[in-house]
């Protein structure tokens, strides 16, 4: 009996030394791209968190600004020790500021995605926004901010502007089925969901103004088609933390900008060219000569003869006016381009594809919002 007593005791002291061991937590840094590193050299923040023997993360972990003072504590459900932008919490989470106020109670599903209220304070401990989650998807069109008198006021999750300056009651497609490639440096955005795709690559141009272009590809997939109106993109430009709304430009709007600044550059490169054909004709000679004044002086003139030569002239207005014929060509080819590749409304057959652009009116910002209707969906994007 002692000796089963002994051997039960031994046991039992073995598992409570591996449960401890299990239990001893890891220190982990991450700088400020949140990319892990050897040493606390370079670390905006670390990390204390305890792996069970598959590596995956038990009990509480805990985030620490460097000076040791609280930065996020909370469940997880994945921890990547080399890139913490792919690790993933559960339940709820709690960040801290610096100063060691809260910042954010989130919560969170099994599989690391928002799920429940997202709630953001400021000073004082008051609520600044608060949010509404169902497995990464908005469960409403907007989410709520306090102003400063604590007066609520509901904003758009697609153009984070106050919900009158926006389209409300609109299905949005989950931002988490966003996807992202690249092309010669160029994010390009996409979703693909259930046979149909859409995706935005957006850009600078500076032709005929200077403007952010969104180009869209649309491939539809299923076997319906469907009407697509781009008078329903809208745009918004974040500055500085401050949102308004974008200036997105329609077909017609747009195509009279370009008319406008052809005939202009036209009209200016007409007269160039005729006051230059004008004057080819003619030319002048400089000859020195040699006078005498009344006194008996005797002092060097200089005289001046012109001549007009009407071959040279005819010549230079034939070249004048094919200058200003190619121009026009190259106007009107350029204008062809436009009016083929601007988005206008069209009906997407089943099986088909429809690319095209639009121009949002460049301002200076940090963030560049585009929300695409396409099926009774929004699709949001951004740069």
């Amino acid at each position: 009996m002692k000796t089963l007593l002994k051997k039960l005791f031994f046991l039992t002291l073995l598992m409570s030394v591996a449960q401890l061991y299990a239990q001893d937590k890891t220190t982990l840094f991450y700088d400020q791209n949140g990319k892990g590193l050897d040493t606390k050299k370079n670390a905006v923040f670390y990390r204390t968190v305890a792996f069970d023997e598959k590596n995956n993360p038990t009990g509480v972990v805990e985030d620490f600004y460097m000076n040791g003072k609280p930065l996020a504590k909370g469940e997880a459900a994945i921890i990547d020790k080399f890139d913490n932008n792919k690790s993933r919490w559960k339940g709820k989470v709690q960040t801290f500021t610096e100063k060691g106020d809260l910042q954010a109670e989130n919560n969170y599903d099994e599989s690391g995605l928002l799920n429940g209220p997202q709630v953001t304070y400021g000073k004082n401990g008051l609520k600044y926004e608060e949010f509404e989650y169902a497995h990464g998807n908005p469960t409403k069109d907007y989410y709520i901010t306090y102003e400063k008198n604590a007066l609520p006021l509901r904003y758009s999750y697609l153009t984070h502007l106050p919900m009158k300056l926006a389209t409300s009651d609109k299905v949005i497609v989950p931002f988490t089925d966003k996807k992202i490639i690249y092309q010669d440096g160029i994010p390009i955005q996409f979703y693909f969901i259930d046979g149909l795709s859409v995706a935005v690559k957006i850009s600078t141009k500076q032709l005929y103004g200077n403007y952010y272009e969104a180009f869209v590809t649309i491939e539809n997939g299923t076997n319906d088609e469907f009407d697509f109106d781009p008078s329903y993109i809208t745009a918004s430009l974040e500055k500085d933390g401050k949102v308004f709304e974008g200036e997105v430009l329609l077909y017609d709007d747009y195509i009279k900008k370009v008319k406008r600044r052809q005939n202009w550059t036209t009209a200016f490169s007409a007269f160039a060219e005729a006051a230059a054909a004008t004057s080819a004709g003619y030319s002048s000679t400089k000859v020195n000569a040699y006078a005498q004044t009344s006194s008996g002086r005797s002092v060097s003139v200089q005289a001046k003869s012109s001549s007009y030569d009407g071959a040279a002239a005819y010549s230079a207005a034939q070249n004048a006016s094919n200058n200003i014929t190619q121009l026009v060509n190259q106007q009107y080819d350029i204008k062809k381009n436009i009016s083929d590749g601007y988005l206008k409304r069209n009906t997407v057959f089943a099986n088909s594809r429809l690319i095209g652009f639009v121009n949002i009116k460049l301002e200076a910002a940090d963030h560049i919002l585009i929300n695409v209707p396409v099926n009774g969906k929004v699709y949001h994007f951004e740069l």
